[in-house]
């Protein structure tokens, strides 16, 4: 009980100094004072959550609370989209949603119904596709998907694209070719993805060195990022810090 008393307290004190320092209307103090718990709750929801959802961070934590309490609320308005329109963006939308849950069956099967006829080019659902059959394994449909893509848009360009055909060649045991398009991608990529890829790909071939020279890359700049860069970046640093250190 005492904890809860605690607990208490120190949010309502929290709500009372964001209270102070944002300017909130007088009448906020009162609510606090009076009703600490219902009060806190209260001024959570309409104060301090709205000012989060506007900030990019804040807006991930609103999805995550979202997730958590209802983590298949998106799942069913995209499937129930779908089921009304049956358009094609409905489809990718819900592929997208099915790839999130692991779904990769499912998903790929939205995509075929969803390219074809008008939109059997559409690079945007090509590229989806592909993302889709990368993560189930499927390494030449992959590459077939996206040899359509390029041959069909000659102007698309996509650094998502580019190294997941990277990915596909190295699935299927297509060694040179997959080195020749993970050096070209990891040179214009943004953030540290193709160059842990790449690392990880050339280790597994045995060129070591090579591995480590990305490695190594990577480090070094991840500690020249300021820190919102670091934050995004951080899984795939992560990543090549622990195979130096392996």
């Amino acid at each position: 009980m005492p904890i809860i008393v605690l607990a208490t307290v120190l949010i309502q004190g929290f709500c009372l100094y964001h209270c102070s320092q944002s300017g909130k209307a007088q009448h906020w103090f009162y609510i606090l004072l009076l009703l600490p718990g219902v009060g806190s709750a209260a001024y959570f929801f309409v104060e301090i959550l709205p000012e989060l959802a506007s900030t990019r961070r804040g807006r991930k934590v609103a999805v995550d609370i979202s997730t958590v309490l209802d983590p298949d609320r998106a799942y069913r308005e995209r499937k129930a989209e779908v089921e009304m329109t049956g358009t094609p963006a409905a489809k990718a939308a819900l592929a997208e949603e099915c790839a999130v849950k692991g779904m990769f069956d499912d998903a790929a099967a939205l995509y075929r119904s969803a390219i074809s006829g008008h939109y059997a080019d559409d690079p945007n659902l090509l590229l989806g596709f592909a993302k889709v059959l990368i993560e189930k394994g499927d390494f030449a449909e992959c590459q077939q998907a996206l040899d359509h893509l390029k041959a069909k848009n000659p102007g698309f360009a996509s650094q998502d694209g580019h190294l997941i055909y990277a990915r596909a060649l190295e699935g299927q045991g297509k060694t040179q070719e997959a080195i020749a398009e993970y050096d070209a991608v990891s040179g214009y990529f943004a953030g540290f993805e193709a160059k842990v890829r790449y690392a990880l790909f050339a280790q597994k071939v045995g060129n070591v060195a090579k591995a480590k020279e990305l490695m190594n890359g990577v480090v070094n700049a991840y500690k020249q990022l300021p820190r919102h860069a670091q934050d995004l970046n951080r899984d795939w640093y992560n990543v090549a810090k622990r195979n130096l250190e392996g």
